[in-house]
């Protein structure tokens, strides 16, 4: 009900500047999460999906690596992926330089961004590295294994850790046939 002052004119209660006050902060929150989007980081980046999306696979595992919609990959450019080495499974540790990647493990067939900056391959294969069906010796390096846990480089030159790339979720990597 209006508040009225002594010459008769009508003021508004407390409460309705606390439910203009309660209204923008709503509006604000809504325009945050909106323009962060669901399929990508808060820095920009798309994030990738692994289907089966599971955190150990088997070694010779084939899986699917898709990235939604997105404006950091540039629309047909040419995407890499290869396996590499994540020391302790978390973004700090993530690598640097191809150093701890193994260049062996692209799959080999094309991989071009689709005009909205969206791309899938449902043929990488995921390796228990070092790898004989590689050629790799057993000293070889990155390791994959069941202990030593390695994630996918997705970019466009993994020469150059400048250019566009994001990394998988962490994962671990059995003998063939084993979980």
């Amino acid at each position: 009900m209006p508040q009225h002052t002594s010459n008769g004119t009508r003021t508004r209660g407390p409460l309705v500047p606390v439910i203009i006050v309660l209204v923008i902060v709503v509006v604000v929150l809504v325009v945050i999460l909106a323009t962060r989007g669901s399929s990508g980081s808060s820095d920009g980046r798309p994030t990738a999906q692994l289907s089966p999306s599971e955190s150990t696979y088997h070694n010779g595992q084939t899986i699917t690596i898709s990235v939604a919609a997105n404006k950091y990959f540039a629309p047909y450019s040419r995407i890499i992926i290869i396996q590499c080495a994540d020391a302790g499974g978390s973004t700090s540790n993530l690598p640097v330089n191809d150093s701890t990647c193994d260049g062996n493990t692209t799959s080999g067939h094309s991989i071009l961004v689709n005009k909205d900056g969206s791309f899938s391959t449902p043929y990488q294969t995921v390796f228990s590295l070092p790898s004989r069906a590689l050629g790799e010796s057993p000293d070889s390096i990155p390791v994959c294994d069941a202990t030593h846990q390695c994630v996918f480089y997705i970019g466009q030159d993994q020469n150059h850790f400048t250019a566009p790339k994001i990394f998988s979720a962490p994962f671990t990597v059995t003998p063939s046939g084993k979980k």
